[in-house]
């Protein structure tokens, strides 16, 4: 499916290039773009478990781009750097809807004290509650009021991921029973490559006007450990929850293009 993307790409920027070469317009050397919108999942990260809730990431999400930096250094290409902070109203739930699965999966058996560390995060302004930062290649097709920027770029996303624990007392026994939850790894990185294009309308010579169009995709690597602890006889179990998955993500946002120079 990436070389799809790859090739489309790859044909579109010539096609562009023929049709629109005589009226190319090109000024501007570094510019800046920060953008607001929204990501779109094609393929889903979450699977409905349990364990989604102890992950600092949602696959429906927003997304606000503070950090943003073009760099023509030829008439038609450029290098390009974006940093996005990702964030969803869902995310902002993960400690409450995580302490009433518990709640709900064993409550009918059990007295259920549970707990989590996914209560603790707090929303930056800055990095959201998961990032992804690119660094790709761009061409530039202008006209005097009108562009189009193909792009091609690699990068990383991030988020974090939290422990999850219950005590369990069976009714009308003193047996307990300790749950945990488990990644054992905290911030998840993991390598994107992504295709994209930025177009619009000219407002001044300065300031731009743009719509952004892209697909995703990054490879996760995963896993949960839920451990079951008898604390009467120490006996334990162990059971994974995999998170190995290919990923495929829909962007579409919106911003202002600034010429610095």
């Amino acid at each position: 499916m990436q070389k799809q993307y790859f090739i489309a790409l790859v044909l579109s920027i010539l096609t562009m290039h023929l049709s629109a070469q005589e009226s190319l317009n090109y000024k501007s050397k570094l510019q800046t773009n920060p953008s607001v919108g929204i990501n779109i999942p094609i393929t889903k990260l979450l699977n409905g478990k349990l364990t989604d809730y102890l992950i600092e990431y949602d696959d429906q999400s927003y997304y606000w781009q503070i950090i943003s930096g073009t760099f023509f250094f030829h008439k038609y290409w450029g290098i390009e750097f974006n940093f996005q902070a990702n964030s969803s109203n869902s995310i902002s739930k993960r400690a409450d809807n995580f302490l009433q699965s518990m709640q709900s999966e064993y409550g009918n058996e059990y007295f259920v004290t549970p707990s989590t560390g996914a209560g603790d995060e707090k929303v930056s302004i800055i990095s959201g509650n998961f990032e992804r930062g690119y660094l790709g290649l761009i061409y530039r097709i202008e006209s005097e009021k009108y562009f189009i920027y193909p792009k091609i770029a690699i990068g990383v996303t991030s988020f974090y991921t939290d422990w999850g624990k219950a005590y369990l007392k069976k009714k009308n026994f003193n047996d307990i029973i300790e749950i945990s939850y488990s990644s054992g790894k905290a911030p998840n990185d993991f390598f994107i490559i992504a295709t994209s294009a930025t177009f619009g309308y000219k407002l001044t010579k300065r300031i731009f006007f743009n719509f952004d169009i892209g697909v995703s995709h990054y490879k996760t690597d995963l896993t949960f450990i839920k451990t079951m602890t008898d604390i009467n006889s120490g006996q334990s179990t162990k059971e994974d929850f995999a998170y190995k998955k290919n990923v495929f993500n829909l962007s579409l946002g919106t911003g202002i293009i600034i010429v610095i120079k």
